[in-house]
């Protein structure tokens, strides 16, 4: 029988709600590994039933799941079921998992990607939430670069939702075109926000490697910076069509983001 917290019953935790909802957080995360031929690929399928939620059809594969659009029978609402293909926890998180997990799942912001409910099945962890129509802006910069204006204002919006996020605590850390949506309507929407820490799948292949701060490959402490440094990048991305690192997307050794946190 699947677990869910709703969002709304998160806006005035207790002492004991908050303990059982870090509890949850850490299960999910520390979950043994889900394999593609697993459990959960023969749990998605069309009309599917999990929990209160009806599956409708997949939509997108994202950083450690699969998205299907699903309907809340409960609400009677489209939401998008995120079905997580979970990892042991990253090592050295320690307490900060569940404290900056939390923390994500409490952001409220025009620009960031709202959660409704965190769960778990035998087939293993999910997270629902708010079904958006669009692209990502990876899909979109597949045709080429953005017009200036365009791109700033994608920039800006991309700035404000991480600014939200810093001054709650919650850094991205993983911050590429894939983990940006632009909605049919012009609003932009942060992905994955703390998402990808939380369960401890912070990547090292492919578009991320190209995002990455001198600090990630350091392998030294990472803080709001991080994502400003990714953000940085993507506006190059954006205006010249292309990563400013040159074919491998590695930041030269002599890179570094100096300054106060973004606040």
């Amino acid at each position: 029988m699947a677990q869910t917290l709703d969002r709304s019953r998160r806006l005035g935790l207790s002492s004991g709600q908050s303990k059982a909802f870090s509890s949850l957080l850490r299960e999910i995360a520390c979950a043994p590994a889900v394999e593609p031929d697993s459990s959960w690929r023969r749990a998605l399928l069309a009309g599917a039933i999990i929990g209160r939620f009806e599956l409708v059809r997949e939509v997108g594969r994202g950083g450690f799941g699969v998205v299907w659009e699903a309907r809340d029978r409960a609400l009677g609402r489209s939401v998008a079921f995120k079905a997580v293909l979970s990892r042991a926890c990253a090592p050295g998180l320690g307490e900060q998992l569940p404290r900056e997990a939390e923390a994500a799942t409490h952001l409220s912001h025009p620009n960031i990607v709202t959660l409704h409910d965190v769960g778990r099945t035998e087939h293993g962890p999910y997270l629902v939430l708010e079904l958006l129509k669009g692209e990502t802006l990876g899909r979109r910069l597949d045709r080429g670069p953005i017009a200036p204006g365009e791109a700033v204002r994608v920039a800006v919006e991309i700035a404000r939702g991480l600014s939200h996020a810093h001054t709650q605590g919650v850094v991205h850390r993983d911050l590429t075109p894939g983990n940006v949506f632009l909605c049919e309507d012009g609003q932009v929407k942060l992905l994955d926000l703390g998402m990808a820490h939380a369960f401890g799948l912070r990547r090292i292949g492919g578009g991320t490697r190209s995002h990455m701060a001198p600090e990630q490959w350091r392998g030294a402490p990472e803080d709001e910076r991080t994502d400003v440094f990714a953000l940085g990048v993507l506006l190059y991305q954006m205006l010249v069509g292309e990563l400013p690192f040159g074919g491998d997307g590695l930041p030269g050794p002599r890179c570094e983001v100096r300054g106060p946190p973004l606040r």
